[in-house]
């Protein structure tokens, strides 16, 4: 009889998370986003309402985020995975110093970014990036239910966004990929996709980063999910207050430049030794895996 001997098997978990494949997410999100947007436009229809209304714009985000998070949930119940460990402690200690901290920091960098990327686009294509700025404020338009709008609105960038993202990209992606290609690539790897996944990549990579960096350590999704929120309203309330003067605004030149470059320099100053305070150390866990 030969003395090989038998392997152990794999864990549970690290099966479990297997059946949280990208493309199946990606899959599944596309397919719920084509079935909630079909049920926009019978809506629409019913309520006699513009199909280019933005209210549909932000009840079709919502549905979509929200059920694709219900399947991701239920589909790793399916996988023997135990999906509150994901998120972690609930009422896990605020760093309220440093989150606020960042958090100022993580809007004047995108700020800075999105200068920077509106100087860029007038090189070669002017009368684009003067569309582009004005498309950063609330534009005025009448509209059937403007309450229910603004109320929709708030609701999606501050609560729904906030939540949903932090569990999909942080909670889902970053365990999948960091399993698979180590903690940090996933890490990077899960930001780039959520960066890309925005109209400002360079600033919103960055942002997907800091936020998987709280996700690391405190091992919860609260902190990131109400990072996540801060960020977003005071992005939405920069948003509504410049809105009304963006078609009176200077042409874009020289000013956005340095005003941009400024930004990036002054944000630096507070995310990257953060980045480099936080970053994970050779043979660190994913917090699934720690909140036992």
């Amino acid at each position: 009889m030969s003395g090989s001997r038998t392997l152990p098997p794999a864990e549970p978990s690290l099966t479990g998370f297997a059946a949280l494949k990208a493309r199946h997410l990606l899959l599944a999100f596309v397919l719920i986003n084509l079935g909630v947007g079909l049920g926009a436009v019978a809506l629409a229809k019913l309520l006699h309402l513009p199909s280019d209304d933005p209210l549909l714009d932000y009840l079709v985000y919502c549905s979509t985020f929200v059920i694709t998070c219900i399947w991701s949930w239920r589909r790793g119940q399916r996988a023997h995975l135990q999906m509150r460990r994901l998120w972690g402690n609930w009422r896990a200690a605020v760093p309220w110093g440093s989150l606020l901290r960042v958090v100022l920091a993580l809007v004047v960098l995108s700020t800075g970014t999105t200068l920077l990327m509106l100087y860029l686009v007038s090189l070669p294509a002017p009368e684009l990036a003067e569309s582009m700025l004005y498309s950063l404020g609330e534009k005025d338009r009448e509209m059937p239910w403007p309450q229910v709008y603004q109320g929709l609105r708030w609701l999606s960038i501050v609560v729904v966004a906030p939540i949903t993202e932090e569990w999909l990209f942080r909670g889902i992606l970053l365990h999948r990929w960091g399993l698979k290609w180590g903690l940090s690539r996933g890490l990077l790897a899960s930001s780039m996709v959520f960066g890309l996944l925005h109209p400002n990549p360079i600033g919103l990579t960055v942002f997907g980063l800091v936020m998987g960096l709280f996700y690391l350590q405190t091992r919860s999704l609260s902190l990131p999910v109400l990072a996540h929120a801060l960020n977003n309203l005071l992005a939405l309330a920069l948003g509504s207050w410049a809105g009304g003067g963006m078609e009176q605004a200077d042409p874009i030149g020289v000013f956005h430049l340095y005003s941009g470059l400024v930004c990036l320099v002054v944000s630096g100053f507070i995310l990257v030794p953060f980045v480099r305070l936080h970053w994970p150390k050779r043979g660190a866990r994913l917090p699934y895996f720690l909140n036992c």
